[in-house]
C-alpha cells in the first residue's frame, strides 16, 4: 500500500514537470515568434560609453503593419543603418541631440541615421507615398531598428533603387565629405587639400569630392601592417600623396617628396581634421598662408587640445573653424537636400563615386542572442577605434 502511494506520487510529480515543461516551450515558443514579427530595435536604458554593455534588442510595437495611424505619419520598414561616433556618443550622453523615442518600458531606441522604404502613409500626408524610400533629416529618431512610424515631414526621400549600404551612408558619409569642400573655403581646381583619419567614410568621399573637382589630396593615416592595401584604396578614391601620422611627426612636410614640393609653394589651403589634439597640429603646419583649417570630428578624444604658435595666426593668418553637419544642411531648404541627396545617386550611378569600403553585417530576427553577440561586437570594435577597423553598416 505504502508502495503505490509512493508510485502515484512519483507519477504526478513527473506529469507536474512535464507540465512545466510545456508551458516554458510554448511560453518561449510565443516569446520568438512575437520577437519575430514585432519591429525589433537596438535600445538602452543606462548612459555609458562603453555602448556594448548597455546595447540591447528589444521589441518595439507588435505588428506595426497594421496598426492604425496618425493622418501626418508613415510607416517604414528599415534597409540599413550604419554604426557612427555620433551614436556611441548620443549612448554615452556626451551628444547634445538626445533619442526622441523609447520602448514600452522605458529604453531608449538608439541610431541617428539609416535608410528605410515607406510602407504607408497617413491620410493627410502629401511629400511621401507607398514605396519611397527615404532618411531621417535630423538626429535621435531612433533608427537602429527594423521598422517604425515617423512624423512624414521628418525624412527626406531618396531615388529608389539605391543599393541599401550606399544609401545608408549619403546623409553622414556623403553629404558632410560634398559640404567640407563646398561650404567652408573657396577651392580651385589645383587647389590641394591633406585630411586625416583617411580611411574613414567622410575622409574616403572627401577624397573622389575631391578629384571631381580638380583638386588634389594629402591623405593621413596612422602606420599599420597592411599600409601598402591603405595606401591602394586611397589612391583609387583620389588621393595623390599617402603619409602616415608617425612619418608626419618625425619629418614634416619633408616626410614625402612630392609633399616637401607641394608644401613649400604654399599649394595647401585646405585641412580637413577628424581628430584634433596634437596629430592635428601637423595637417596645420603643412597648410600654406590664408589657409582653412577646420575640425569636424574628435577621434582623438574630447579633451584634445591643439596648440596654435604665432606662425600659424600671425605670419600665415590661418582661419580655423569647426563643422557640424546638421548647421550646414539647416541652411538649404528641404528641396535643396532632397536634389543633393539624388544628386550623390546619380554620381553613384554614373560611376563617378562609388561606395566607400565598410564591413557589413547581416540583421537576423531568429535568433536574438546571437544577434545581440555580433551587435556587440561591432560597438565594443568601434569604440576601441583600432586600426583597421572599417564602419560598420548593419542591413537588414
Amino acid at each position: 500500500m505504502e508502495r503505490n502511494r509512493i508510485h502515484s506520487k512519483i507519477a504526478l510529480i513527473f506529469k507536474q514537470e512535464i507540465f512545466n515543461l510545456k508551458v516554458s516551450f510554448q511560453q518561449s515558443y510565443c516569446q520568438r515568434k512575437l520577437s519575430m514579427m514585432s519591429s525589433q530595435a537596438l535600445t538602452f536604458s543606462t548612459l555609458s560609453s562603453d555602448a556594448a554593455s548597455v546595447i540591447d534588442i528589444k521589441p518595439v510595437d507588435t505588428l506595426l503593419s497594421s496598426t492604425p495611424l496618425n493622418a501626418s505619419s508613415v510607416y517604414v520598414e528599415f534597409l540599413a543603418f550604419p554604426i557612427n561616433p555620433q551614436d556611441l556618443l548620443a549612448i554615452a550622453g556626451k551628444y547634445p541631440v538626445k533619442p526622441v523615442y523609447t520602448t514600452p518600458d522605458g529604453s531608449k531606441i538608439a541610431g541617428n541615421d539609416g535608410v528605410a522604404v515607406v510602407k504607408r502613409v497617413g491620410e493627410s500626408v502629401m511629400t511621401l507615398r507607398e514605396g519611397d524610400t527615404v532618411l531621417p533629416k535630423r538626429h535621435g529618431l531612433g533608427t537602429w531598428r527594423t521598422s517604425g512610424v515617423f512624423p512624414a515631414d521628418s525624412l527626406v526621400r531618396i531615388p529608389s533603387g539605391v543599393d541599401p549600404v550606399a544609401a545608408g551612408l549619403l546623409k553622414m558619409g556623403f553629404a558632410p565629405a560634398y559640404l567640407l569642400l563646398e561650404d567652408l573655403v573657396k577651392l580651385r581646381p589645383g587647389s590641394w587639400i591633406v585630411i586625416n583619419a583617411a580611411l574613414g567614410v567622410i575622409p574616403q568621399m572627401a577624397c573622389q569630392f575631391a578629384r571631381l573637382r580638380g583638386c588634389h589630396v594629402v591623405a593621413v593615416i596612422r602606420a599599420r601592417d597592411d599600409i601598402q592595401q591603405a595606401r591602394d584604396i586611397l589612391r583609387a578614391n583620389g588621393a595623390d600623396i599617402v603619409v602616415t601620422e608617425e612619418e608626419l611627426e618625425a619629418h614634416g612636410s619633408e616626410a614625402d617628396p612630392a609633399l616637401a614640393i607641394v608644401a613649400k609653394e604654399n599649394r595647401v589651403m585646405l585641412a580637413l581634421d577628424a581628430v584634433f589634439g596634437p596629430r592635428a597640429e601637423h595637417l596645420a603646419r603643412l597648410l600654406g598662408a590664408g589657409g582653412t583649417f577646420v575640425n569636424y570630428g574628435s577621434l582623438g578624444g574630447s579633451d584634445g587640445v591643439l596648440q596654435l604658435t604665432q606662425e600659424l595666426l600671425f605670419w600665415k593668418q590661418i582661419t580655423f573653424r569647426n563643422f557640424r553637419l546638421s548647421q550646414q544642411l539647416s541652411s538649404r531648404s528641404d528641396v535643396e537636400v532632397e536634389r543633393l541627396m539624388a544628386w550623390f545617386v546619380d554620381l553613384l550611378a554614373q560611376g563617378q563615386l562609388r561606395t566607400p569600403s565598410v564591413e557589413i553585417l547581416r540583421w537576423s530576427k531568429d535568433d536574438v542572442n546571437e544577434m545581440t553577440r555580433k551587435v556587440h561586437g561591432v560597438l565594443d570594435s568601434a569604440a576601441k577605434k583600432s586600426i583597421g577597423t572599417k564602419k560598420t553598416v548593419i542591413v537588414l
